[in-house]
């Protein structure tokens, strides 16, 4: 038996010509999206804000119903209490006073008198419930927070606390 030659078939381009056009093809879409970023950010991001000078201040002036003068009530002056919320026990040495309007000073020095040991009670409930994380905050907002309602629900009295200053703060680790 004769062998026949097999006739020469056509063979299919080369993959050559092709990556060129899928690349540019990729690269467009690319460039395509990054522009549409661009414009959808750049239409609905906001102005500016302006700069805080002569004309726009930064601290509003006080509203009317605040009192002009406030004054200072030390309420616990070296007051220790435990904590062992960390795993680990710490004794938090701290000083609390409350800022009052100056018209309430010897009203709020009277209610410290009268009822030291229910706001001594009040702060010690609330920093040995007080969790790892609040006892690590740079300004101690949650605690003061916490403070202030306890102290409000003693006084009776939403106005007349102003804000809970703790002028000394110190961790000791048993």
């Amino acid at each position: 038996m004769p062998v026949e030659e097999a006739a020469p078939t056509k063979e299919a381009p080369p993959k050559q010509k092709r990556l060129p056009m899928v690349l540019g093809i990729v690269a467009g879409m690319a460039v395509l999206q990054g522009v549409g970023f661009f414009v959808i950010f750049k239409m609905m991001g906001g102005r500016p804000e302006a700069a805080h000078g002569e004309g726009n201040h930064v601290v509003a002036t006080a509203p009317a119903s605040q009192p002009a003068t406030l004054a200072e009530v030390a309420l616990l002056r070296g007051f220790k209490v435990p904590n062992d919320k960390t795993g680990r026990m710490w004794l938090y040495d701290l000083d609390i006073a409350v800022v009052v309007p100056a018209d309430q000073k010897e009203r709020m020095e009277k209610l410290a008198t009268e009822r030291a040991g229910e706001l001594a009670d009040c702060a010690s409930r609330v920093v040995r419930g007080a969790s790892d994380r609040m006892l690590r905050e740079d300004d101690l907002s949650l605690l003061r927070s916490q403070l202030m309602q306890g102290f409000q629900e003693i006084a009776k009295d939403d106005k007349l606390i102003q804000r809970v200053l703790i002028p000394r703060f110190v961790p000791l680790p048993l």
